[in-house]
């Protein structure tokens, strides 16, 4: 019993050390990505004010944006395709319809699409602890920039998924974090999409397509406007057991 106890506070300890560690790597990284995606896209891209009329699309009804999205991961594109297109369907869906620009990773400029404009990083991501949630996405406010570890999505009933499966679940992943910056302190929901925890309960939703966002969700994004708490130095995590 008191080598059983000796053990739990090792890895309890070992936990909170590596907790630690995670965000100031996450920090690190994110701050390198920012100034990496500058370079590929012009800073005058990154988050301003700007007109929510000029943001409208009239034939739906609600603000568009364009997601530039940056491959470092080099997930297989038709996989990345075919989350976009989920990811897009879940978006349009809460009334926000969205263009995709998929970007070189090197110094090419990104060309600019309607609305206002989101960057989207797929990135390998840090090795994680098995003591602590599986940390799948992160999103900060504040330079409009969501990104997910491609090497991290939410486990999968059973442990075995083939291409069709990891898509879905990348897609409700990437809806995920672009809901963070749409809503911007909202954070995240007790059910839907904007869960912050996802279990076998949410990928098993993902899978048959039935994760959205809640109404309220939905009409916040369709005012096309950001709270002003998302103006802050402030961001958000997507986390599965």
């Amino acid at each position: 019993m008191r080598t059983w106890i000796r053990d739990l506070h090792l890895a309890r300890s070992e936990a909170r050390k590596h907790t630690q560690e995670h965000s100031l790597r996450m920090s690190m990284g994110l701050v390198g990505l920012v100034a990496i995606i500058g370079i590929a896209f012009p800073a005058t891209g990154f988050a301003g004010k700007s007109d929510p009329k000029a943001n409208l699309d009239p034939g739906n009804n609600g603000p568009a944006i364009t997601v530039l999205v940056f491959n470092f991961r080099q997930a297989p594109p038709e996989t990345l395709l075919k989350a976009e297109k989920e990811a897009g369907r879940i978006l349009e869906h809460a009334g926000v319809p969205v263009t995709w620009r998929d970007c070189p990773t090197g110094n090419e400029p990104c060309r600019k699409g309607p609305g206002r404009v989101f960057f989207l990083a797929m990135m390998a991501g840090p090795v994680q602890n098995k003591f602590l949630d599986t940390i799948s996405g992160y999103a900060l406010l504040p330079e409009h920039l969501a990104t997910v570890y491609f090497d991290y999505l939410p486990r999968i009933a059973g442990g075995k998924s083939n291409k069709n499966d990891t898509a879905l679940v990348l897609g409700c992943v990437i809806a995920h974090e672009l809901g963070h910056l749409l809503l911007g302190a909202h954070e995240h929901s007790s059910a839907g999409i904007m869960q912050a925890h996802w279990g076998i309960e949410q990928t098993q939703r993902a899978l048959m397509s039935q994760l959205s966002f809640l109404p309220e969700e939905a009409r916040l994004m369709k005012a096309n406007t950001l709270a002003p708490e998302a103006k802050n130095n402030s961001s958000s995590a997507l986390t599965s057991h």
